[in-house]
């Protein structure tokens, strides 16, 4: 059947639409990032590869879904550490950072998704710098790419304006936490040597009875500054459980340390201090 001219046009026109769309739409924009890459897909060993991770990382904290999140942060171990560490810094450093690693992997890692779930709840801009190892540490017996992370924040949420995410390492075609480095800030312009402070006085919060009876228990963030007399001033809560957060606030304020001292002259420091509450025995902290 022939077909009148202005309807054959019109046909001709639909099936250039069907075919020339997908191809159009594939050009648009990316809309707002899902955190899911594509199961082919991986993050690559450069500074946007890392800011893509991390990205992903904390939208699984903001959407609440813990089992992602820790099953993200349980990929970024180090496999085979031990031997990793030795073959990269060489056999007396290498098995001196893999004791520390191995002993604070468990506690690291809780660290970790407890950061995230932190700065998830602010708006911020993540910095990412690749290291330049060389100068850092002088010759490797191995090769090193590494990566620091930090957060700025850009809302008037409680807590510090900036803090270390951490330092990453990227092996075997993935990015890997390092958790053997404690963030301190050093809140002054003096340079030399630095002495850290040492907690010297330690006051055990009181478990609340009302997380007690419906048995909440686990470990509460504090961000915090040591003043240069060895007091605390806290800052906020970063993460816990409501309950456990103001006996933990209560206690930490009561520390006492020695002040961090640069060149022999005693400095203000912001760090990160944490409080666990265990139902089976007494409450512990760990700095």
């Amino acid at each position: 059947m022939k077909l009148p001219g202005s309807l054959r046009m019109l046909v001709i026109f639909a099936i250039v639409l069907f075919v020339v769309s997908p191809i159009v739409l594939s050009s648009r924009e990316p809309g707002p990032k899902t955190g899911q890459p594509h199961p082919e897909e991986s993050y690559p060993n450069t500074p946007d590869g890392l800011h893509q991770l991390l990205d992903d990382l904390l939208l699984a904290a903001r959407n609440d879904d813990q089992t992602k999140l820790r099953s993200q942060i349980a990929e970024m171990e180090i496999p085979n550490y031990e031997n990793w560490f030795a073959s990269t810094f060489g056999q007396e450093k290498g098995q001196r950072l893999a004791g520390t690693y191995g002993e604070s992997l468990q506690a690291t890692e809780m660290q970790f998704e407890m950061l995230c779930t932190e700065l998830a709840k602010q708006k911020g801009e993540i910095a990412i710098e690749k290291v330049d190892t060389i100068k850092r540490y002088g010759a490797l017996a191995g090769p090193l790419d590494e990566y620091m992370a930090n957060w700025k924040k850009t809302d008037d949420s409680a807590g510090p304006d900036s803090q270390s995410i951490g330092v990453f390492y990227f092996l075997d075609g993935k990015f890997r936490a390092n958790g053997s480095l404690h963030d301190v800030r050093i809140l002054s312009t003096s340079k030399g040597p630095l002495v850290p402070a040492k907690l010297i006085s330690r006051v055990q919060p009181v478990y609340p009875e009302a997380a007690r009876q419906l048995r909440i228990q686990g470990t509460v963030s504090v961000n915090v500054i040591v003043r240069k007399d060895g007091t605390v001033t806290i800052l906020n809560v970063g993460a816990g459980h409501p309950l456990l957060a103001p006996a933990a606030v209560s206690a930490v304020q009561q520390w006492r340390y020695t002040p961090t001292t640069v060149n022999g002259e005693p400095v203000d420091v912001q760090t990160k201090v944490y409080v666990s509450f265990a139902l089976s025995n007494q409450p512990s902290q760990q700095k």
